[in-house]
């Protein structure tokens, strides 16, 4: 990334990497420390349309817009800023775009781009124009050992726990069952710790550490059908009833069902959403694929 601090391109850089393993806190924390003022950071699970991705860059790097101009008006005014210097744009949890040719809009316009997904093969289907415009390095975050999660929470409870209030063996049980995400465990020390408070007790027992982790796992169950939109929770139903099925059988049951249908081409995308969520697999290509319910 150092050459953008000569204002020359740089390399686009893909963060691949399951939850919890720091992509966004590295990328954020490189980005503020060292490229603050040539960078923008966005979330496509906030902004999923080109148009609030190009108006959330265009605000970030300073550059006034009110938000209705027409999608082809905030282009042009992002291609020209590329004439005077040349922006990092990070996308987190850039499978969540509704339309990847952003990517390619963003990529020949010269800027240099960061892509953070938790999913390594989400950008395999892209077609070859934007592959080979993106020209990604692909950089994987493996999941944490149970041994550096360990150190990494005990640091933490280091700082937020009165000493002797919370048993060692306690965070090595918190580490095993975050399996491999930071995120995860550091919820569970969090949790139990606020248990064991509400609770009126000295330390946390063995009680507050149980209960808060079956109630985490619960959550990281739940968490994906949150995201999903009625027509999605429909084909999602079909799915979970019938196992496997055509991608060309599933929208005719999906027709059937629903009395305003979307689209062919609004469905394929809900596939694509609910496959990056991984609530379904997905088999095959074009007429041949099919679904299968994962979870």
């Amino acid at each position: 990334m150092k050459p953008a601090l000569k204002n020359r391109s740089i390399e686009n850089i893909f963060l691949m990497g399951t939850s919890g393993t720091g992509k966004t806190t590295i990328a954020r924390w490189i980005l503020e420390n060292y490229f603050k003022e040539i960078s923008t950071y966005v979330n496509c699970w906030k902004y999923r349309t080109t148009h609030e991705v190009l108006k959330e860059i265009l605000l970030e790097s300073q550059i006034p817009v009110h938000g209705k101009e027409p999608t082809g008006e905030l282009t042009k005014i992002l291609e020209k800023t590329v004439k005077n210097r040349k922006i990092i744009v990070c996308l987190d949890e850039v499978d969540r775009l509704d339309e990847f040719d952003l990517l390619y809009l963003l990529a020949r316009s010269g800027h240099g781009l960061i892509l953070i997904s938790t999913r390594c093969h989400v950008l395999a289907s892209l077609t070859t124009r934007i592959r080979s415009s993106l020209a990604l390095t692909e950089i994987e975050f493996p999941p944490y050992k149970t041994d550096e999660l360990y150190d990494i929470i005990r640091d933490r409870v280091e700082f937020a726990f009165r000493p002797g209030s919370l048993k060692n063996e306690f965070i090595k049980i918190a580490s095993l069952a975050a399996q491999g995400d930071a995120r995860t465990g550091l919820e569970i020390i969090r949790k139990a710790g606020k248990k064991a408070e509400i609770r009126y007790l000295n330390e946390v027992t063995m009680r507050e550490l149980e209960e808060t982790i079956n109630e985490v796992n619960k959550l990281k169950r739940v968490y994906p059908f949150d995201k999903l939109n009625e027509h999605q929770k429909a084909i999602y139903d079909i799915l979970e009833k019938k196992r496997k099925l055509s991608s060309g059988l599933l929208y005719n049951e999906y027709c059937t069902t629903m009395k305003r249908p979307v689209v062919d081409r609004a469905y394929r995308n809900y596939m694509r959403r609910m496959v990056n969520l991984g609530l379904i697999k997905a088999e095959g290509k074009g007429r041949w694929k099919t679904y299968e319910i994962v979870m």
